[in-house]
């Protein structure tokens, strides 16, 4: 570096400012021409480092598109745009005749149609029994005997009133006679005739009195003795010899008939359909029995604990070896108008409208219009123009259109 001189040296001075600036200008000029330098060493490395970056990212994506097989892509979808072929999941519609899908299945006992609890009319203390818990009884059969002796004294008690209102009468009326041949001949008064005639009526009245009384004691006697209207089987006694009873106490109870039918109880959801559902009955203790049945009755009523409402199915032709009380299981089938039950992921939307996408011949597909009848955690119940065994998209749907062809990967296979 150059040493500052005197001012009064001016030929030094003027000259030394002139070095000094020709220096400044060559050391400005190196500075300008380093600086350049670094600048484009900066952007060399920029470039090759992104040059390198995009020859990595193409390695990798050339790398991964040539790793992955088609059988590993994802079977929901694969193709980008409409018009190509399509990987999509689809579901194939059952057969609900062969398989358990289209059945529900309930389990009750067997019993009677007709059953019916006996007791006696009158009251009175039970002195004999004749039947016993599964006897078969035949018309007329007697079951049950009160003690007969109070209604032996009303019959007796009612036929000597009887026979004395007939004793009566057959005197009034002759003294009403007597007073109405008198009255020809002006022999009496005519009050006194009417005064016969009125005991005459009296005595006939007694007379029918005493008669129906005969006849309820007649009655009453003969229901001391209880018995059957018709043929049936004793099921249950719920009285003994000894007891005392009141009139219309049950005694026993007993079947008769020979219908026979499944009582079940049916959910809310199966209420309005169960009408026009076939049915058939299957037992635990016979295997491979299937009774055809119908539905009689089911109650208007849900069951306030179960909310259940209970159904009767009468057997159609059942075997001889039923016993009341088995263990019955109605299996209630599916009827066509209660729909197919389908993937949740198969309906979509066309014009504000469900639809589902069938697959057809050569991949093509084409839209049905579906009716929702019910929602389920992961399928939902439909009906449409469906038919057991067409292919359905499942998943997918979303990029489908009618010009799509589509390859099938089947849910249920």
């Amino acid at each position: 570096m150059s040493q500052l001189l005197p001012l009064n040296q001016h030929s030094d001075s003027i000259s030394e400012p002139r070095e000094l600036a020709t220096n400044d200008v060559y050391d400005s000029k190196k500075a300008s021409s380093k600086s350049g330098g670094i600048i484009e060493s900066r952007w060399m490395r920029w470039g090759a480092a992104s040059m390198l970056l995009a020859l990595l990212a193409g390695s990798m994506l050339l790398s991964h598109k040539t790793a992955e097989p088609l059988g590993s892509l994802n079977p929901a979808l694969t193709g980008l745009q409409n018009g190509t072929d399509l990987l999509v999941r689809a579901y194939q519609i059952p057969d609900p005749s062969l398989t358990l899908s289209g059945q529900r299945s309930f389990s009750g006992t067997l019993q009677a149609r007709y059953q019916s609890l006996l007791g006696f009319r009158v009251a009175g203390k039970i002195v004999e029994r004749f039947v016993e818990v599964g006897q078969h009884v035949q018309k007329g059969q007697v079951l049950f005997r009160l003690d007969p002796t109070d209604f032996d004294l009303q019959l007796q008690v009612a036929q000597a009133d009887l026979a004395a209102a007939r004793s009566q009468l057959v005197q009034i009326e002759a003294e009403e006679r007597r007073l109405a041949d008198l009255i020809k001949t002006r022999s009496t008064s005519q009050s006194d005739h009417d005064l016969a005639v009125a005991a005459r009526d009296t005595a006939r009245s007694r007379l029918q009195a005493a008669s129906n009384r005969e006849t309820l004691a007649k009655n009453q006697r003969q229901y001391s003795e209880l018995t059957t209207d018709q043929d049936g089987l004793v099921t249950q006694l719920m009285a003994e010899v000894g007891q005392v009873i009141t009139p219309g106490q049950s005694v026993l109870q007993w079947v008769h008939g020979n219908e026979l039918e499944a009582a079940v109880s049916i959910p809310e959801s199966m209420q309005p359909s169960v009408h026009q559902s076939k049915a058939y009955v299957e037992f635990w203790s016979i295997p491979g029995v299937k009774v055809a049945c119908k539905l009689r009755e089911i109650s208007p009523i849900a069951d306030p604990i179960s909310r259940t409402y209970d159904a009767k199915f009468t057997l159609i032709d059942p075997p001889v070896d039923l016993a009341i009380g088995m263990s019955a299981n109605v299996v209630i089938e599916r009827q066509e108008d209660q729909g197919f039950s389908i993937p949740m992921g198969a309906i979509s939307q066309v014009a504000s409208s469900p639809v589902v996408w069938r697959v057809g011949e050569q991949g093509r597909v084409e839209s049905v219009t579906v009716e929702i009848l019910k929602y389920g955690s992961q399928s939902a119940t439909v009906r449409g123009d469906l038919r057991p065994g067409d292919l359905i998209v499942s998943a997918g749907v979303q990029r489908i259109d009618s010009q799509c062809r589509v390859r099938v990967w089947k849910d249920n296979q």
